[in-house]
């Protein structure tokens, strides 16, 4: 009989959840985010058919031994908490109200302020891609040797915007490469990549080797249609905004899981409603097509990439799709510990440093994966931000200058380091 219940009250919940994901959602009222701690191969294969599902937004990857962070409506959340305690799962609340640090999120911006009369960007709240784009304006009107360029328009028609600093022509020096925003809710990330553009650029002073040695890549939102829709919309939205035949409505791909390299082979979803769909083929992404062009039209100076995500902590390494390591992981791994220790150094948060399938989950059709793999770039990593579950995707902005800091402070450590060995 207890069986049957539990049965009915997982149909119910289905039903809930696939509404939940098919429509537009501007309200998270009473949504909760809950850990659960799965101890077991059969606690982790019951949490992982429930994410294979789509049901439920996973916040966090399943790893075996580790918590993982769940966001559920208030509809279900009984039979889920009770499914969790037959299982003998234990479970806790992380966030108990979704809706609330959405609203605080949302006050805080309005109480920020802009720092110059020359753009709209400060670093004290969350802005909208127009803000970060007055910024890129600014700075190519201000230094000589900033520029600009699009390099390529979104599914919508928004121009993806990357920043240039080069001394001298682009293209004749060491590369570095950096982007943020690739899932459009991980809103700290395109914060931290533009403040510490405004580090490399306005306190050049105080690091010219950086500009001197080196050109530098930066394009602070690598989904400008999603990012925009999490403005206006659904602010946990994470794929891109594009249309693929879905016959409940559901729109967009994961980009992280487009990319040509093993596409397709593991931790990504067929399902057009996933958080994780991987696409109808690799690079079926305008924005990826775009970024891919000119990783490839300057792949034979790039010594560096970092694709910067959140939240977790992490410092993720190639590869993704497979637990196999690539010849150079060694030194990957001795140089992000290097940068890891910097940052600890410098007063920021404790990260975590190893492969992804080493820490988290194997997931196919990655960036990294790619800019080493295919583009040959040979320090390519991933960065999971700040924090490890207290706010998740929605990190209060007076943490955006710590968590852009303790970045920097890891970039500049491990870029010196990659270039006092080139020969």
């Amino acid at each position: 009989m207890i069986s049957l219940l539990v049965l009915t009250a997982g149909l119910l919940a289905c039903t809930e959840a696939v509404h939940d994901s098919i429509i537009d959602r501007d309200n998270y009222h009473e949504f909760q985010v809950l850990r659960a701690f799965p101890q077991h191969d059969s606690d982790f294969e019951f949490l992982q058919q429930l994410n294979s599902q789509g049901l439920y937004d996973f916040w966090t990857e399943l790893r075996r031994g580790h918590p993982v962070d769940i966001m559920v409506p208030p509809a279900v959340q009984s039979s889920f908490t009770r499914q969790l305690t037959l299982k003998e799962i234990k479970h806790e609340i992380m966030i108990s109200n979704v809706q609330e640090l959405i609203n605080i999120e949302k006050v805080q911006s309005r109480l920020g302020h802009n720092e110059s009369a020359d753009h709209a960007m400060s670093w004290t709240e969350y802005h909208p891609l127009e803000d970060m784009y007055s910024y890129l304006d600014y700075l190519e009107a201000t230094y000589d040797f900033v520029s600009t360029q699009s390099v390529g328009k979104s599914y919508e028609g928004r121009d993806m915007r990357l920043a240039k600093i080069c001394r001298g022509t682009c293209g004749e020096k060491p590369a570095v490469w950096i982007d943020g925003g690739i899932h459009a809710r991980e809103w700290v990330s395109p914060a931290a990549v533009t403040w510490m553009l405004k580090e490399l650029v306005e306190n050049d002073a105080a690091h010219s080797d950086l500009t001197q040695n080196m050109d530098w890549y930066i394009l602070p939102n690598h989904n400008p249609d999603g990012y925009a829709y999490t403005q206006d919309g659904n602010r946990l939205w994470r794929k891109t905004r594009s249309e693929h035949g879905s016959i409940f409505g559901c729109k967009g791909v994961d980009p992280n899981r487009n990319w040509g390299y093993h596409w397709n082979t593991g931790g990504s979803s067929n399902d057009k409603c996933s958080d994780t769909y991987h696409g109808p083929e690799a690079f079926s992404e305008i924005e990826n097509q775009n970024v891919r062009d000119f990783l490839l039209s300057a792949k034979d100076k790039l010594i560096f990439y970092n694709s910067v995500h959140s939240y977790s902590q992490f410092i993720l390494l190639p590869w993704g799709f497979s637990e196999e390591l690539p010849d150079n992981y060694a030194e990957m791994e001795a140089l992000a510990t290097l940068g890891r220790d910097a940052m600890v150094a410098g007063g920021g948060e404790e990260y975590e440093v190893g492969c992804i399938p080493c820490i988290l989950y194997v997931a196919s059709g990655g960036s990294l994966d790619w800019a080493l793999g295919v583009a040959g770039i040979q320090f390519s990593i991933g960065m999971e931000l700040r924090d490890t579950g207290r706010y998740g995707f929605l990190l209060p902005p007076e943490q955006i200058i710590p968590t852009a800091q303790e970045v920097w402070d890891f970039h500049t450590t491990v870029i010196r380091e990659i270039y006092s060995t080139l020969p």
